[in-house]
């Protein structure tokens, strides 16, 4: 998508909004993937640690929370489009406000995972 200077300011914020939503997204697929991973070599290598059972459940559920967030995502991008068809100020700020709750889900799952995966390769480095 791309932005080019006769866009409205409109047009330009929901093709910026819809550019970050492809990186959010494409990023919690690759998140659900290194969690995958996580699980399978925590399974091998983390079975003899002491508190190992803990972590693994952390990641699983944060796998389980990944995989929701993720189709949160897809489905807040199949209404953006109709962010494009906006013809007044209140519509706009709907949708303004609508990506800005996403964009702070976004970091706090981040966060969260972070803080899981964090735990995770402390004990496996014991």
């Amino acid at each position: 998508m791309k932005i080019y200077d006769h866009d409205s300011p409109e047009a330009i914020t929901f093709k910026n909004s819809s550019i970050e939503l492809d990186n959010w997204i494409e990023h919690l697929n690759y998140i659900e993937k290194e969690i995958e991973n996580l699980l399978n070599l925590g399974k091998k290598e983390l079975s003899k640690a002491f508190d190992s059972e803990n972590v693994l459940q952390k990641l699983a559920e944060e796998k389980e929370s990944n995989t929701a967030t993720i189709d949160a995502f897809l489905k807040y991008k199949e209404s953006l489009p109709k962010a494009a068809e906006c013809e007044d100020a209140d519509c706009d700020m709907f949708y303004i406000t609508e990506h800005e709750r996403f964009r702070k889900s976004y970091s706090a799952h981040l966060k969260k995972y972070r803080e899981v995966k964090e735990e995770y390769f402390n004990i496996l480095s014991k």
